[in-house]
């Protein structure tokens, strides 16, 4: 059995604090993710940002993201058997900052209905659909994990980045630099 890790480095001699959720948010915003937009709905089109996305398994492919329970997304997700998962492209800040938003998101986007009737954005840098196999729902937001059924790529371009709460642009190859997009 492992010892816990306050009892193997006690808080007031290594700098470790006991963690709150502004806390595990500050750390996890030093955490780069890519950002993407998931959209279901066949018949009133829904979407958010995610940075949560993860793949779980590649033999068979599996992919996990999370979502807010308070959301509209989340109502129609959690009754859906398939979404998109759209990756953002460096240049697409405008269209992660829509989806963060609450409100209409599809009214000035180029979009049209792909795959099982639902919405997919246009000039994104990949795009898979998902097959929705399980739904876990832990504290305030659900883990929802599916299996990707059909892939799109692209045009080769960087991904869209997110940490410390702003856009972060990946450096030029060979260069240790950041870039950080306004």
């Amino acid at each position: 059995m492992s010892t816990p890790l306050a009892e193997q480095h006690p808080p007031e001699r290594s700098g470790l604090v006991s963690v709150v959720a502004e806390d595990f948010a500050a750390v996890l915003g030093r955490h780069a993710r890519a950002v993407a937009v998931i959209t279901a709905g066949t018949i009133r089109p829904v979407g958010f940002c995610a940075t949560s996305l993860a793949p779980v398994s590649l033999r068979p492919p599996v992919l996990s993201f999370a979502i807010g329970r308070r959301t509209l997304s989340w109502r129609t997700i959690e009754r859906s058997r398939h979404v998109l998962v759209h990756l953002l492209a460096e240049d697409q800040e405008a269209v992660a900052a829509t989806f963060a938003r609450r409100g209409d998101k599809f009214g000035a986007l180029a979009w049209h209905r792909g795959p099982f009737g639902l919405p997919e954005l246009d000039d994104v840098l990949a795009c898979l659909a998902l097959e929705l196999e399980h739904h876990f729902q832990l504290g305030d937001h659900a883990i929802v994990v599916g299996r990707p059924v059909a892939a799109v790529r692209g045009r080769s371009r960087r991904p869209l980045l997110h940490m410390d709460g702003s856009y972060v642009g990946l450096p030029p190859i060979g260069s240790t630099a950041s870039t950080v997009v306004p």
